[in-house]
């Protein structure tokens, strides 16, 4: 783990101090403190993929530039979890207010502010936005908007960020079980409340997000089809594949494409070596063992139990 305390600091340097430990934990960023009182704690840790930092600090403002969005190619997601105080995000023409509860993004490859008017407490997630892309599609939906604060899950999205950030004594696989459970909840926030007001909305983009959220959530399904899944949303069939295709997808091809893709990732993990391929073709949505094998390879020219091998490290 990572520690930063501006109370060993004497309080001329605190600023310059701060700034360099927001920075080194998150992006490149331009931090200034209100008022008279300058204070501020940061413990961040990797926890697989993600690094989940927990931040306590008095009012400031936080600046991300353009000049250094544009030299910093670290391509992530930091998702904001407001325990106490509030954080306003500006980010792409929009604003929101995090309060107590709820969930919010910015992208760090844009320009954004943070404005913190008083003594607030958070942990931020830093995700890569390629992980929450293979989920949801575009992120762009997701700037400068908050999620969760009434959905019933929340609670548990928090209990899992804090598992995480004090799993010291986990393995790296029990670590990975967690981070996945994490994504995975997280996923059905996002697409539950963007359903509901992507669908009042008719917002193209929201309800292709929603449905490729839907789907992930649903790929053990082998019954899922595009009826239900328009049902789901109040949406018609057609204008859920018009959606679809507008990203050169139908939703046969891209229910496939997923599945596959979550087959391989499971005869990748270390948490899965003693699964039966059987039952990781099971939990992926395929009940057709011949079918899962032939057309796994011909999307990734080998055999699942080859494509395991050769994914297993060497001993």
């Amino acid at each position: 783990m990572n520690h930063y305390n501006t109370d060993t600091i004497c309080y001329a340097d605190r600023p310059d101090y701060w700034r360099e430990a927001v920075s080194r934990t998150f992006v490149p960023l331009d931090s200034m403190f209100s008022g008279e009182e300058r204070s501020g704690q940061i413990t961040s840790a990797m926890r697989g993929s993600l690094r989940i930092s927990e931040i306590a600090c008095s009012a400031q403002q936080v600046v991300r530039a353009r000049r250094g969005a544009d030299n910093y190619n670290n391509d992530v997601m930091l998702l904001s979890i407001v325990s106490a105080g509030s954080t306003c995000v500006q980010q792409v023409g929009k604003e929101a207010v995090i309060g107590p509860g709820a969930l919010g993004f910015y992208d760090t490859r844009f320009p954004y502010a943070l404005h913190l008017n008083g003594a607030a407490r958070q942990h931020v997630v830093q995700i890569p936005i390629s992980q929450l892309r293979r989920k949801l599609g575009y992120t762009d939906p997701l700037l400068a908007r908050t999620f969760g604060e009434r959905h019933p899950m929340t609670p548990f999205l928090c209990r899992l960020v804090e598992t995480l950030m004090h799993a010291n004594t986990l393995s790296t696989e029990q670590t990975a079980v967690i981070t996945q459970q994490f994504i995975d909840l997280l996923t059905v926030i996002i697409a539950e409340e963007l359903s509901t007001t992507a669908c009042a909305s008719r917002h193209a983009e929201g309800l292709l997000l929603a449905i490729k959220a839907k789907i992930d959530q649903r790929l053990a399904d082998p019954t899922l089809s595009s009826h239900d899944l328009a049902a789901s949303l109040q949406i018609s069939t057609r204008y859920l594949n018009m959606l679809l295709s507008k990203e050169g997808e139908s939703f046969g091809r891209y229910l496939l494409k997923q599945r596959l893709t979550k087959a391989a990732e499971s005869l990748r993990s270390p948490y899965h070596t003693t699964t039966p391929i059987s039952q990781i073709a099971w939990q992926s949505g395929f009940n057709d063992m011949s079918y899962f094998s032939r057309t796994f390879k011909t999307h990734y020219q080998c055999s699942p139990s080859d494509y395991r091998a050769d994914c297993r490290p060497s001993t």
